[in-house]
């Protein structure tokens, strides 16, 4: 799905990801508990695609290996996603440090092209139950 550059685009994109997960939900295929851990993740990316990115966002979800969510977020910006030490004050940053500690696995993919890249990760069932 692609969406415009615009902080709406985070509740859209939380909307989509609870959506697409729903039937497998439904199914017993996925925790509701995942879903909700990737709402929160996906929020944190589509808002770092939307601040410090480029161009329209792009967002994917699919289920890989048994009970596990990918979610994928890309923009045309170059710039990277960091993961670092803030002030105890700042108001904000610590996006990319729970996505660090709340995902199985996490990474970013440049585009083939000059700029742009995709930010995902991964959450699993067990992952979230621990």
């Amino acid at each position: 799905m692609v969406l415009p550059p615009s902080p709406r685009s985070v509740g859209v994109a939380r909307w989509l990801i609870t959506e697409w997960c729903a039937p497998w939900v439904a199914a017993s295929e996925l925790l509701e508990d995942t879903v909700e851990a990737a709402l929160l993740l996906a929020s944190e990316v589509v808002t770092n695609a939307v601040v410090h990115g480029d161009g329209m966002v792009q967002l994917a979800v699919r289920r890989v290996e048994g009970p596990s969510l990918r979610v994928e977020v890309s923009d045309d910006g170059g710039g990277m996603p960091l993961v670092g030490s803030q002030r105890a004050d700042a108001e904000s940053g610590r996006g990319m440090a729970m996505v660090e500690m709340l995902s199985t696995r996490w990474g970013t993919d440049l585009a083939v092209g000059p700029l742009g890249k995709t930010v995902w990760f991964e959450l699993t069932d067990e992952s979230v139950r621990a």
